[in-house]
């Protein structure tokens, strides 16, 4: 913008000052002439106050909330294209989310209402029962597939011992098992078990791809490891599925990677290592983090002194770094997978740590940030989005990139968070203060309708914005009992239409519903938990079909998003008590 000089008018055309000459000296038609100068201020003016006067008039206009993209995803979605009030990327999904860099406002605009369509028309495609003990709860999970035959796996953790079972389906993506034994007459849909040792507690479970490696991860009264083997039959030519479910009498070899120095006694989070990485898998432990590597288990953090360690085995100084202390998540992330690591600490530190750099050279100050509560998530969104989330009802998206800027208005942050928590809780209850808010990072999104007091195995996954379906979703397990009446943790019920819908498909092909299990249970006496479905965008609680209308015997530990062969639509795999649920778009 030009500087305003008195006495001086600046000429756009020739981009030079004039001297504001008398009308009496100046030509009449000159732009420097003092009439013709004024005259265009007050022109300007009168311009500006008639646009004022325009904002204002379409302030007060209120659409109705059917015709919102958020609240009517469908109607308002295609008004808001007609009147232009946003624009669509040509890529499905728009631009990028939380720090993954790319796409402007209208492309992202056009992803959320991909998204919040999409995952309005989630219905049930039925349920995996006997995988456990009744009264039992699924603790973890791995869902994949048989490329080959086409059937889906899961493997599930809970109860006494680890399962396994094919996931068979219809023409219209459900679980159907009474038609698997005709189209697969060579295959034993029973559920198989996995035999353990007493002295063995498997807590997690993982498929290596490029390995083509199942990992279960155990902790033991001496020790902790890691179980592997592989599933996937070498032979093309045998007859049935060309995955082997190795449960006890398939015959497969087991082996085992031990870490028996007893620096750790616990396993608490394993995740697989992408391609081209050197190591197999990384695991938190209480005492850090530990690496598989050549099927030997070693540390990738330098394990804690011994006298710092407690009864348990768990790092007990407060000087010690939180990557040497109680590790609940770790992933990679996404713009360097390969070398950079993220770990969740019980603490509130959420660590990124630089393999390529020694340990030695780590720090608290450039490597860590601060989350409200203990981060028991951490996922990688985008390239460098990561998403934290643990008690305290406190999940929060941060960009690693902008850390240290947004802390210099921290203290603004604090009042705000702090102003947050002292309102009412929707259970009643006061919600007290997380530990971590004084000096947590500042998130670029949060989470307000995110339900988790005190429990840090509530279960969550993200279906990214890559899969196609808007700028990415998170599935979330609320710890809250929905049992009781409650408007702020109420979840919305199924519609009349879609049980209609479920009840009109169960009479044409016989299969068991998910709809049809809830009710079924209904009958036992307890408290209920739900499942929710919120925006990687904004944050917002998205309208989730019939994953609305989840009520679990027990809080939700194990969340899965997965598009099993030939599938149409990803799939969102729920553990329910000793079931799993399958909720997919049925349009």
């Amino acid at each position: 913008m030009n500087r305003e000089i008195p006495g001086f008018y600046y000429d756009t055309v020739k981009r030079k000052y004039f001297r504001i000459e008398d009308a009496r000296t100046a030509p009449r038609a000159a732009a420097w002439s003092a009439p013709n100068v004024k005259r265009r201020a007050q022109e300007r003016r009168d311009e500006s106050q008639r646009r004022e006067k325009r904002r204002r008039e379409a302030g007060r206009v209120r659409r109705a909330g059917a015709l919102l993209p958020r609240e009517a995803p469908l109607m308002g979605g295609l008004l808001a294209r007609e009147v232009g009030a946003f624009g669509f990327g040509g890529r499905l999904g728009g631009g990028g989310t939380g720090g993954g860099g790319g796409g402007d406002g209208g492309g992202e605009e056009g992803g959320e209402v991909i998204a919040r369509a999409w995952a309005g028309g989630l219905r049930g495609k039925g349920v995996l029962e006997r995988l456990q003990w009744r009264g039992s709860v699924i603790k973890d999970m791995w869902i994949g597939g048989d490329v080959r035959s086409g059937l889906g796996l899961a493997y599930v953790v809970g109860g006494s011992s680890p399962a396994a079972s094919y996931i068979p389906r219809d023409a219209e993506d459900c679980i159907n098992f009474q038609d698997a034994a005709q189209r697969y007459p060579r295959v034993d849909f029973q559920p198989r078990y996995f035999g353990q040792s007493n002295q063995q507690c498997i807590t997690a479970i993982k498929f290596h791809e490029p390995s083509s490696r199942m990992l279960m991860a155990w902790e033991g009264i001496t020790a902790i490891g890691i179980k592997h083997f592989t599933p996937r039959s070498r032979d093309p030519s045998e007859p049935g599925p060309g995955w082997v479910i190795g449960a006890d009498g398939d015959g497969l070899q087991t082996h085992n990677s031990l870490l028996s120095d007893g620096s750790a006694s616990a396993i608490n989070a394993l995740q697989t290592a992408p391609p081209g990485s050197r190591m197999t898998c990384i695991a938190g432990t209480n005492a850090g983090i530990v690496q598989m590597r050549d099927d030997k288990l070693t540390w990738l953090t330098p394990p804690p002194p011994p006298r710092q360690r407690n009864r348990r085995g768990t790092a007990g100084a407060s000087t010690t770094p939180p990557w040497q202390g109680d590790v609940l998540s770790v992933d990679f992330l996404q713009h360097n997978p390969t070398e950079v690591v993220l770990a969740g600490t019980r603490s509130g530190h959420v660590c990124v740590l630089d393999l390529r750099v020694p340990a030695r050279e780590w720090s608290v100050q450039s490597n860590t940030f601060r989350h409200v509560s203990s981060a028991a998530h951490v996922r990688s969104v985008g390239d460098y989005g990561v998403l934290a989330a643990g008690p305290y009802s406190a999940m929060a998206l941060y960009d690693v990139r902008y850390l240290r800027r947004r802390q210099q208005d921290q203290h603004q942050h604090q009042h705000q968070h702090q102003h947050q928590h002292q309102q009412p809780h929707p259970q009643g209850r006061n919600h007290h203060n997380p530990p971590n808010a004084a000096n947590a990072a500042r998130p670029i999104v949060t989470f307000p309708h995110y339900r988790n007091d005190d429990n840090i195995h509530a279960g969550l996954d993200v279906l990214p914005a890559a899969a196609g379906y808007g700028c990415g979703i998170v599935a979330t397990a609320h710890t809250n009992d929905i049992a009781t009446t409650s408007q702020a943790a109420a979840a919305a019920t199924p519609t009349l239409m879609w049980q209609q819908l479920q009840g009109q498909q169960q009479q044409q092909s016989g299969r068991t519903t998910n709809n049809q299990r809830m009710n079924k249970r209904e009958e036992d006496c307890g408290p209920r938990y739900g499942v929710a479905l919120h925006s990687l965008r904004d944050g917002s609680r998205m309208d989730g079909g019939a994953v609305d209308g989840i009520r679990a015997p027990a809080v939700v530990k194990s969340l899965v998003w997965q598009t099993l062969p030939g599938d149409r639509h990803p799939s969102l795999f729920v553990g329910e008590g000793a079931h799993v649920g399958k909720y997919s778009f049925w349009a």
